[in-house]
């Protein structure tokens, strides 16, 4: 047997796993990928039982197991609201969703199956633009009418302040370009913190975190939770957005993101005209620059940081083309 120290589960141990849920693991679906970020977990995998099902099941690290509870109390609560478009995890025989086994925490939610996302092409794909808006829509509606976590909301100001920072101390190479992008920023292209209207938001909504229908043009789920919480109501909306450029920059006013924009606002959705929308995304995307640097991906850097240019030399374009400038 493998130890639960590795970074893969074997049989014997989803087959231990499945008990704590009284699920009867019967094998593993070793030719199948869960769909969502594999740095979500510490290992995961696709595992049938006895009663025909799939299952994905996912070793964690202690010192996430609590965010993890809130996560999956929190996607529980949006379903129990109406959100369609969740997956929610399994809750064991005594009500938990999050269980330890041996030196690590485990969960298991169902597997759903889905379409592969069709790289570069789908950013031209108005139906997914439709899809993204509706559930932004009904994640807004559910969450109001909800209790969910509270506090302070997330600061994008206070954020890119930090990146400065740090890209100063650790990258000062890139410190003059970055400072270029974050000091305008903070010098009044983003408003003061508290002038944005804040609500609850998944927080990474990119279309890989959406589980597609093979069936058809329709959303099937949108997983990947680890970001959600009080945050710039229009924060999602720019994330998606700047997914769209990043793969195309012509994209940016292609038919997805128009698509998108006009069914928010057809819909009541305060996102799709927000003037600070433009600023947004820009600050989003720093956070994805922020990520490629942790993770050492020199070339991801490098096309941030032109794209992080390119946002700014069309602003007047793209402002006038979303509407909201």
């Amino acid at each position: 047997m493998q130890s639960e120290a590795t970074t893969t589960i074997d049989l014997p141990i989803a087959v231990r796993v499945g008990r704590l849920w009284r699920l009867a693991v019967q094998g593993l679906c070793g030719d199948v990928i869960p769909a969502g970020s594999p740095e979500r977990s510490l290992a995961r995998v696709v595992a049938a039982t006895s009663d025909g099902a799939r299952i994905v099941i996912e070793r964690l690290p202690p010192e996430v197991a609590r965010r993890k509870m809130e996560i999956a109390a929190t996607i529980d609560a949006l379903s129990r609201a109406g959100l369609s478009y969740t997956n929610p995890y399994l809750r064991s025989s005594s009500g938990q969703h999050v269980l330890p086994l041996g030196a690590h925490f485990w969960q298991v939610s169902p597997f759903l199956e889905g379409a592969p996302l069709p790289r570069p092409a789908w950013v031209w794909d108005g139906w997914r633009g439709e899809s993204l808006a509706h559930f932004l829509v009904d994640l807004r509606r559910a969450a109001q009418s909800l209790r969910l976590p509270s506090g302070a909301p997330f600061s994008v100001s206070a954020f890119c302040s930090d990146l400065l920072l740090r890209i100063r101390a650790n990258r000062p190479g890139l410190a003059g370009s970055v400072a270029a992008i974050i000091e305008p920023l903070l010098g009044g292209w983003l408003p003061a913190d508290g002038a944005l209207e804040a609500s609850f938001c998944h927080g990474d909504p990119h279309p890989l975190n959406v589980i597609w229908s093979p069936a058809g043009e329709s959303l099937r789920a949108v997983i990947d939770w680890e970001f959600c919480g009080l945050r710039p109501a229009a924060y999602d909306t720019a994330l998606i957005i700047g997914c769209v450029g990043i793969e195309e920059p012509d994209a940016l006013t292609g038919p997805l993101v128009r698509e998108f924009l006009q069914m928010l606002r057809e819909l009541g959705h305060p996102a799709a005209s927000e003037p600070a929308l433009w600023a947004l995304v820009l600050a989003i995307r720093l956070a994805w620059l922020s990520d490629w640097l942790r993770r050492g991906d020199e070339e991801m850097v490098a096309l941030e940081q032109r794209y992080l240019t390119l946002l700014v030399d069309r602003r007047g374009m793209l402002e006038a083309a979303w509407g909201c400038g």
